[in-house]
């Protein structure tokens, strides 16, 4: 979602058409930062609008006018300044999507992660308490030392839908990468790569095992709480 140098991101995409109706510079908040590749049925935007206000319906017809087919605005309101579209969010819900069948399906690349051999929904659900609670984060984020990676993970729910397994997480906050680490640390589970001691030791856990990062892909942000 966020702007990234010399690329085409949604964000660039969104301020840019914000440019060209209020003929000024204008930088948006984001709700939840999404690495390329990933989709967002449910982000939420804010920004400082100029001296003059464009009545809701009209800069939403406005808007969609000018961005590409693939990116929609569905609503627009008009908060109090100290709303922040990030800052403000009580939590966030991310589901992944995997495509569980031994030929890839064409029309599902682009949205979801396809993997070939039978995953064990049972085995996934006896690791996924590792990643649920309140506790540091760093073990399955791609941030800076340095940053507090505390976070309340509510809830990760994992099941079996057709040919598709589908993980939703919930959570107060999230890291760099981490849900897509956490995605692949389950998968990873199968191959018996993943070993899980009776202490749920997650130091030990940190040190002796390897993440292993799920494709952008199936990656979807899908509830933000205000």
């Amino acid at each position: 979602m966020q702007i990234q140098p010399n690329a085409d991101t949604i964000q660039s995409r969104i301020e840019n058409a914000l440019n060209l109706i209020y003929k000024k510079p204008i930088r948006i908040n984001y709700a939840g930062r999404t690495d390329a590749g990933v989709h967002a049925l449910s982000q939420y935007i804010d920004f400082l609008t100029p001296s003059f206000n464009i009545e809701k319906n009209n800069l939403l017809k406005a808007l969609n006018s000018v961005l590409p087919h693939d990116i929609r605005i569905l609503s627009i309101d008009y908060k109090d300044n100290d709303f922040h579209s990030r800052y403000s969010a009580v939590y966030r819900d991310y589901t992944y999507l995997i495509y569980n069948k031994r030929l890839e399906n064409p029309f599902f690349y682009r949205y979801s992660w396809h993997i070939p051999y039978k995953l064990d929904i049972d085995l996934m659900k006896n690791v996924k308490h590792i990643f649920e609670g309140t506790k540091d984060f760093e073990f399955v984020a791609n941030e800076d030392k340095e940053k507090n990676c505390t976070r309340n993970v509510h809830f990760l729910r994992i099941k079996k839908v057709g040919s598709f397994v589908i993980i939703h997480i919930r959570a107060n906050g999230f890291l760099r990468g981490m849900v897509r680490n956490i995605v692949g640390s389950l998968v990873v589970s199968n191959k018996n790569t993943l070993k899980i001691s009776d202490s749920e030791n997650i130091i030990r856990f940190k040190r002796e095992f390897k993440l292993f990062k799920a494709p952008p892909n199936g990656l979807f942000l899908t509830k933000v709480k205000y």
